[in-house]
Parts: structure tokens; sequence; C-alpha cells
């Protein structure tokens, strides 16, 4: 069973939510403490807000580099990979304005930190993305000082910031079983609610308590399970 996890991702895994005053914060409500005592494992949390997979790339090198006592690492990016500079979108909505990861780019980029990942001897772990709530990040978009008809005149359908995130979560999913990888299915466990907006912050991106309770949920639900399976295996072996 894995003892010795390192979590690398974005905003999601570090635990910030959108606050009443408007800024974003540390969750003091995300106890991966909690999580460390139910199944006797220890979890370094090396993620950062605003990262793309490409940062993250480079973060893992270095961290690979310096020979760390570690089993497992989850891998957790895309929810910025998908999004756009919304500012020049604001000025330009006719212009060139693409994702800040290609999606081939991504899948290529993730695809690589799987595979220095294994060549270090440690597990890679996925994480699939927590869906985003299109009509509120795209109320936040326009809170920011960004023209509202330039904004729709790009988009067309709002709900496209939605289908544009879940084409990067559905490629996680796809490297999972390519590269027969574990995964971390965080976004079923957001799905499968009936009121989805009540896990959500202000902003539609970011979850909140609730939400981050349901992302909790699903690491104990997924370390519980490999644990026994493990210990399946080990009675089947005798």
């Amino acid at each position: 069973m894995t003892k010795n996890i390192a979590l690398f991702g974005d905003s999601i895994l570090k635990g910030i939510i959108f606050g009443e005053d408007k800024r974003y914060h540390i969750s003091k409500d995300v106890d991966w403490q909690d999580i460390e005592k139910q199944l006797d494992i220890s979890i370094e949390n090396c993620s950062k807000m605003g990262i793309c997979v490409n940062g993250g790339k480079e973060k893992l090198v270095k961290y690979l580099d310096s020979n760390p006592k570690i089993d497992s690492i989850v891998l957790e990016y895309g929810g910025n990979d998908s999004d756009y500079y919304w500012n020049q979108v604001s000025l330009d909505p006719n212009g060139n304005n693409l994702p800040k990861t290609d999606l081939n780019e991504f899948r290529k980029d993730l695809t690589n930190m799987v595979e220095l990942i294994k060549q270090h001897n440690i597990k890679p772990i996925l994480m699939t993305l927590p869906p985003i709530i299109a009509d509120k990040y795209f109320d936040f978009i326009i809170s920011q000082g960004n023209d509202k008809n330039n904004i729709k005149k790009f988009l067309g359908d709002i709900q496209i910031i939605y289908r544009r995130q879940e084409l990067y979560s559905n490629e996680i999913l796809k490297i999972s079983k390519a590269l027969n990888v574990n995964l971390v299915d965080v976004r079923e466990k957001f799905l499968k609610t009936y009121d989805i907006t009540k896990y959500y912050c202000e902003d539609g991106i970011h979850p909140n308590k609730e939400g981050q309770k349901l992302i909790i949920e699903a690491f104990v639900d997924y370390f519980k399970k490999a644990r026994s399976k493990k210990n399946e295996n080990s009675n089947y072996c005798r």
C-alpha cells in the first residue's frame, strides 16, 4: 500500500476557495491530515495556484531530482490549461484566442510526466477535474472588468466553457487508460450530485467547503479500494 504521497496540481488540490471578501484563500476545511490519520499515510502537497501542466512538469523534474522518499505522485492539471486569457478575448473577440495550453500539448506534457514518474520507480496517479459551473464562471469573468458582449461574442454559447474544460478532463481519462495508470475520479463525485452549484464558490470554478469534502471523499474511496485490492491479492497468493 502506498504510504508516502505527493500531490502535484493547481488551486483545486491546493484547497483554494473564493471567499465572501472576493479574494482567494487557502481553505481551512481541506483536511488532508484527517486522511493521513484514517489511512495511515503521509501526504506532501506540492500544488500551486494558477499553474498549468508545463509549469507542473518543471516543478516535478526539480522535485524528482531531489530523490524524494515517496511512493506515489498524484497529478491534477487541466483546469488552468483549458482556460483562456479573458482580458485578451475581451479586447479582441475575433482574434486568435486559444486556451492557455493547447490540448495536444496538454496530452504530451501530462504523458511525459507520467512516464517520468514511472522512470523513478514511483507510482503515478491521475485525477479528473471537477466540472465548471459555466454561467457562474461567466459572471465572474465579467466582474473582472471584461466586456460582456465581446466575451459572449467569442463564446457563442456560455456552456462552451464547461465543454472545453471537459475535453481536458476526458483527455486525462484517455491517458489513464492508455498508460494503465490509476485514477481518482473526482469529476464523477460532483456529477452524481443533484444540485452541483451548492458545492462551488461564487466564481463557479473553485469547490467550496462542501465541494472540498467531495474531493476528500474521492481520495479516501480510492485509497481504501487500493488497500482492499492489495489485501485480496495477498490472500489469493497464499
